[in-house]
């Protein structure tokens, strides 16, 4: 099985698993990317979904309602999937490597601090930049096939994001999703 097509079963099958009663609740679906032991060469979809009750239960601890809405750092953070994580998923972690290892990117660390920035450091921003790719393209999928609002039972913006909002994440995420759909969390990054 391709990289893709794991992240596109997993991701389906965890989507698909939210009850009736959660999904009443949802108002966005968190793909949050992270490299497992900071390693470029292992990133990592953690899928997850914040909630109308979380919202609220936030807005006392957050600046404004805005960000108690959007930032990650208020969301519930539970993890419906943690696709590519070599305990939680190996037969992904081992996918992710023969994916990385096709696109000529798969590189062995370097002994010497200064060389990672000379020879790492650019291959490590291609294998992100493939990553966040990949992962927008599977929003995009689940939105496309119905999974998303067959489950949630209307369509719901999916956030690829990191901890860090920034003007890619905004970009990323509006290539995820259907035109519009995720405005009020992009407008929120870009005047934050």
């Amino acid at each position: 099985m391709t990289f893709q097509d794991h992240l596109k079963t997993i991701a389906t099958r965890a989507i698909s698993s939210i009850t009736a009663a959660d999904a009443k609740d949802i108002y966005v679906v968190s793909f949050f990317i992270d490299n497992e032991d900071d390693d470029p060469r292992q990133p990592v979809l953690t899928i997850g979904y914040n909630t109308e009750g979380q919202f609220r239960r936030s807005i006392a601890d957050a600046s404004d309602e805005a960000e108690a809405r959007w930032n990650y750092a208020f969301w519930l953070q539970n993890d419906l999937a943690v696709i590519g994580d070599l305990a939680r998923d190996p037969d992904g972690a081992a996918a992710r490597h023969r994916w990385i290892s096709e696109l000529g990117l798969w590189y062995e660390e370097p002994t010497a601090p200064e060389d990672w920035m000379a020879t790492v450091g650019p291959i490590a921003a291609q294998i992100e930049a493939n990553f966040n790719q990949t992962c927008v393209s599977l929003a995009r999928h689940l939105h496309d096939v119905g999974v998303i609002e067959s489950t949630l039972g209307r369509r719901v913006p999916v956030i690829v994001h990191e901890l860090e909002y920034y003007e890619g994440i905004a970009r990323r995420t509006e290539a995820a999703n259907p035109p519009g759909l995720a405005d009020d969390f992009t407008a929120w990054v870009r005047n934050g």
